[in-house]
């Protein structure tokens, strides 16, 4: 098995640039926001940037990516099956990720808000399928995927709703239907 190897100085230059996206966002509207003034702040030239990046918008999804993508599969990292333990971990995840990008980009939280949700949905989708995967090897894949697909829309909804509308820790949000909705579909068999 070969291991690819990525020079560090391209690894610190995307985070520069991350960094500088990020630190731009929170004081400018996404509209008004340009390739300069990330390079400004990164202090690089506009060839290393495009280098890196297309434009603002892949390095807003890159960013988000990076983001989503790391904090959820280190919580799910040791997880080896959906159970309630696994879907609390998740949903804490993503209302404290919800909530950090709301307060880290109080201006751009709708511009966000789509794409974070989109992102969410399709790396707990990923992780959900292939923990189905792993343990249901006789179920046919689109009836996991589509199973995939109900949970992790079903978990960001009500992150959302969550972050919307309760006063409660998100742990206790959970903790209190959870547990309910958990044994009624153990129930149903």
């Amino acid at each position: 098995m070969t291991t690819t190897h990525i020079d560090p100085r391209i690894i610190r230059t995307k985070k520069l640039l991350m960094d500088a996206f990020r630190e731009t966002a929170k004081e400018k509207k996404l509209a008004s926001i340009t390739v300069k003034d990330i390079t400004e702040r990164a202090t690089v030239n506009r060839a290393t940037f495009y280098a890196h990046f297309y434009d603002k918008y892949d390095i807003m999804d890159y960013t988000l990516s990076e983001t989503i993508l790391k904090n959820l599969n280190q919580s799910l990292n040791m997880v080896a099956e959906l159970d309630d333990i696994a879907l609390c971990k998740c949903f804490i995840t993503i209302t404290s990720y919800i909530q950090d990008t709301h307060e880290e980009c109080r201006l751009n939280s709708e511009a966000y808000g789509e794409i974070v949700e989109k992102k969410i949905k399709e790396a707990l989708e990923d992780i959900f399928l292939n923990l189905m995967v792993d343990k249901h090897h006789n179920i046919d894949r689109e009836t996991l995927a589509t199973s995939a697909r109900f949970l992790s829309w079903g978990l960001y909804g009500i992150a959302k709703h969550w972050f919307h509308s309760s006063d409660l820790p998100a742990e206790t949000y959970i903790n209190n239907s959870l547990p309910f909705i958990t044994s009624q579909l153990s129930n149903s068999k």
